[in-house]
């Protein structure tokens, strides 16, 4: 009888610790999720800037009319589901558009005159580096939760429950 009252202790509490390694699990894992969808924020935010600012310079170079299609057809939509290649993607097309923008400005200087260009202009490089924050604050939060998962009495629980190590994220 003692024995059967020691075993349901010991079940009682292997099934608390579960619990509350499953609870510190899924707040991390949400931080993530969180952290990745104000990245798709910031890059959203970014695409829309970049994408005026091509519409402006598209009278001075047709070439911008084929870079602003391309960036319509290439835009993915990051959110809190994304993994953090597809995040990383979406920065390396809009920098590469970035310097494009900065070499018609130089050669036609008169863009820089354009109503709305210094705004458009501010915009987008205030939300690159808004995701650069935020890249930061996302690769942080993934090394808590790989970091914490890596625990050896976490890591068996983890396994049982399925979560695994994350990526970062690859900053340019």
């Amino acid at each position: 009888m003692e024995i059967g009252i020691i075993v349901a202790l010991l079940a009682i509490l292997l099934a608390v610790w579960l619990i509350s390694v499953q609870r510190r699990l899924v707040v991390l894992d949400e931080n993530i999720k969180n952290a990745m969808s104000q990245i798709g924020v910031q890059l959203s935010s970014w695409y829309d800037a970049t994408l005026a600012l091509l519409e402006l310079t598209e009278a001075y170079d047709a070439a911008m009319g084929e870079k602003a299609d391309r960036l319509r057809a290439e835009r993915g939509m990051v959110t809190a589901e994304s993994d953090p290649a597809q995040a990383a993607g979406q920065e390396r097309l809009l920098s590469e558009i970035r310097q494009v923008l900065q070499a018609i400005a130089e050669q036609y200087p008169k863009v820089q005159e354009e109503p709305g260009y210094r705004k458009y202009l501010n915009a987008a490089e205030s939300y690159e580096k808004m995701l650069h924050t935020s890249g930061l604050i996302y690769n942080d939060t993934v090394s808590k939760y790989n970091g914490t998962i890596r625990l050896f009495s976490v890591n068996v629980a983890a396994r049982l429950l399925h979560f695994h190590k994350k990526a970062y994220l690859e900053m340019g």
